[in-house]
Order: structure tokens, then C-alpha cells, then sequence
């Protein structure tokens, strides 16, 4: 049985309906001392994970950029500084690809 075949069997619906149940009693039950909300929100994500590739593209994407901002905080902290906003610099001399000009 290959694995797109799996995926589409009938626990697919089951799966899916689990982790949108979970996800959302997780997003209710967040601000509720007595059950802690991120109990049921992280397996509910992890089943929707593992059944949705948009979910997936949408988590990695996050992740990138949580890691971005992280690593330009360290750097600003060791004195480091990218502007990601600037444009680059263009010479009016137009440049050969066969010369390399750094040193």
C-alpha cells in the first residue's frame, strides 16, 4: 500500500475530525486555568500535520520566519546589522562575470 493510498483510507476523515476537534478544544480551553488548552492544541496539530499539506506549508513558513527574527536578535546583539529593506548598491560601470572584484 503505498502512502498517498493510506492517507486517503477511511481513518483519513477519522484522523482529520480528530485533529480539528482537538485543535479547536485546545483554542477554546486556552485561557481556562483548571485544563491547559495547549494540552489538547498540540496533538490536534500534529494530527492535522500528519493529513494536511497546507497545514504543513503554513507551520514550516512560520517556522522560518520565528528563526529569521531569532537569528537577526543575536546578531543585533553581537553588533551585527542587515537591513533587508535596502536596495542594493549598483555601480554605473557595467561588470564583466568573468572577473571577480573582491580581491
Amino acid at each position: 500500500m503505498t502512502e498517498i493510498s493510506a492517507k486517503k483510507g477511511p481513518g483519513h476523515a477519522l484522523r482529520l475530525a480528530a485533529g480539528w476537534a482537538l485543535t479547536v478544544a485546545g483554542l477554546i480551553l486556552g485561557p481556562v486555568p483548571i485544563v491547559p488548552g495547549f494540552v489538547l492544541l498540540l496533538p490536534g496539530l500534529a494530527l492535522l500535520c500528519a493529513e494536511s499539506r497546507w497545514l504543513r506549508a503554513l507551520l514550516r513558513r512560520h517556522r522560518e520566519r520565528l528563526l529569521l527574527r531569532r537569528a537577526m536578535r543575536e546578531m543585533e546583539r553581537v553588533g551585527l546589522k542587515i537591513d533587508l529593506e535596502a536596495e542594493p548598491e549598483e555601480s554605473s560601470a557595467p561588470r564583466d562575470p568573468g572577473t571577480d572584484n573582491r580581491g
